[in-house]
């Protein structure tokens, strides 16, 4: 059948390669470039169970970058999706994917690939991701500093007033009652009594420790403890604030993106062979059926 029918299947083969051809060029399928970035995560935490290169791709994927990314480029009149038209946004985000394909590599690298009509656009997006990344990061982690200035500045507040308070005990302890040292008071007293003096006021100071000793030496306990969480409350502002107001990125570009000088789609010679394969499975297709109709015309 297919000898039969061998030339209607040649121009059938060839009119489907042409077209496939003809079709293809920029005037129906505008043509597209790639570009592409390849990075590691750099100064992050993982906040759960996932890796760093997985955490990135989250924030990556967010729709913090997404939103931004649309917003800069005009995606909207790129695109030509008219924003007052039912589901533009579902619309536009279905653009973006197909677009902007971030994905992770065997070696737990990242990779951006942005497509676009135009390869310097393409390019400036991919990069834009990058600093959108950086920038989201810097500020999620500027806000949990903030949080954790607010929270130990406070704390160093209240322990900076407990401290004047104690401190205002331990000083009374010591005009009203003359006791500042326990060790060397007592020492002081001891050598009098054994040179065979009186002892005179160091035996007063004495009997106040005595009768005063256990609540001062508490009170002396609680203001050292005090003081050493108090130094520690301002440690932690100290490096919150720090991190409040640093500048750094999360991210070792390994490739970066560049505007490309070649198309990458379509490919008009993988459509032209496309195109002649089904146009003869089609034209073989028609064949059968016309005989199939003759043969019973036939008998």
């Amino acid at each position: 059948m297919i000898a039969k029918w061998k030339w209607h299947l040649l121009i059938i083969t060839v009119v489907a390669a042409i077209l496939g051809y003809v079709f293809s060029c920029p005037y129906f399928i505008h043509p597209k470039f790639k570009s592409s970035a390849t990075l590691y995560p750099a100064n992050i935490i993982c906040h759960s169970d996932e890796s760093e290169s997985e955490q990135m791709l989250e924030m990556l994927e967010s729709d913090d970058i997404k939103f931004h990314i649309i917003e800069k480029y005009d995606l909207y009149n790129h695109y030509a999706i008219d924003t007052a038209a039912k589901g533009s946004l579902a619309k536009m985000m279905t653009y973006y994917e197909d677009n902007v394909i971030i994905e992770k590599t065997p070696n737990d690298a990242v990779k951006i690939t942005v497509c676009d009509e135009d390869p310097q656009i393409a390019a400036d997006i991919a990069n834009s991701i990058i600093e959108n990344y950086d920038n989201l990061v810097l500020k999620m982690n500027a806000e949990k500093s903030a949080e954790l200035f607010d929270i130990y500045s406070a704390a160093a507040k209240e322990k900076a007033h407990v401290i004047d308070s104690l401190s205002d005990v331990i000083k009374m302890y010591g005009t009203e009652y003359g006791m500042i040292d326990e060790k060397s008071q007592t020492r002081a007293y001891s050598e009098a009594v054994a040179q065979g003096r009186s002892g005179g006021d160091a035996s007063t100071v004495l009997k106040n420790w005595q009768e005063h000793g256990a609540e001062y030496r508490k009170t002396d306990s609680l203001l050292n403890s005090t003081i050493q969480r108090y130094n520690k409350d301002l440690k932690i502002c100290e490096d919150a604030r720090r991190d409040m107001k640093k500048e750094q990125t999360f991210s070792h570009v390994i490739s970066k993106p560049y505007p490309a000088d070649k198309k990458f789609y379509p490919v008009r010679w993988l459509i032209a062979l496309f195109s002649a394969l089904g146009g003869c499975l089609i034209g073989i297709v028609a064949i059968a059926i016309i005989e199939g109709c003759r043969k019973p015309k036939e008998e």
